[in-house]
């Protein structure tokens, strides 16, 4: 998936890109409008950024699940094969322990990131806060991607395009 970030100074400008796109076929869930407050977003009737979209939840639980789970792994491993408290511990103790601590790894590195701004669009959040509205547009396919360009570029001067990112991932 390719992602598109814009800002823009108005709602107004938020409110003609969204219809625009609609007609251009690329509107509903593949446009997300970040701003410093969310009011005039919701009165507008646009798709306001969710937590998922404005934090690292889902970056750094993902990473927190991975590391939680290889962490299980050598620790099962470690417990099979050293039998502690001189209990026979078989290989399902493995499977147990990866369990445990790939969810323990996926809570802690989601509490980690819902307290932090996503990395994806921390390079924006200064322009954000000055009042400017963060458009972001996701397009599935390098014909979609054209149309957006075209249309942004043909009929929306006044948004300046501040960013691209070609293989866009929320988990990476």
């Amino acid at each position: 998936m390719k992602r598109f970030y814009y800002l823009t100074d108005s709602i107004d400008s938020v409110q003609g890109i969204s219809q625009d796109l609609d007609r251009a076929g690329v509107g509903g869930a593949r446009v997300h409008v970040s701003g410093r407050d969310a009011g005039p977003l919701a009165r507008a009737r646009l798709r306001a950024s969710t937590l998922l979209e404005d934090t690292d939840i889902m970056h750094t639980g993902f990473l927190g699940a991975l590391f939680g789970a290889l962490t299980g792994v050598v620790l099962g491993f470690a417990l099979a094969g050293l039998d502690p408290w001189g209990w026979q511990l078989d290989l399902s103790v493995v499977v147990v322990t990866t369990a445990f601590c790939l969810c323990l790894g996926a809570w802690m590195g989601g509490i980690f990131g819902i307290s932090s701004r996503n990395h994806h669009l921390r390079p924006f959040w200064a322009e954000v806060e000055k009042g400017q509205y963060l458009v972001m547009v996701d397009a599935d396919d390098d014909r979609q991607a054209r149309r957006i360009d075209e249309m942004m570029n043909r009929e929306h001067r006044e948004v300046r395009q501040v960013g691209r990112e070609d293989h866009y991932s929320p988990f990476d």
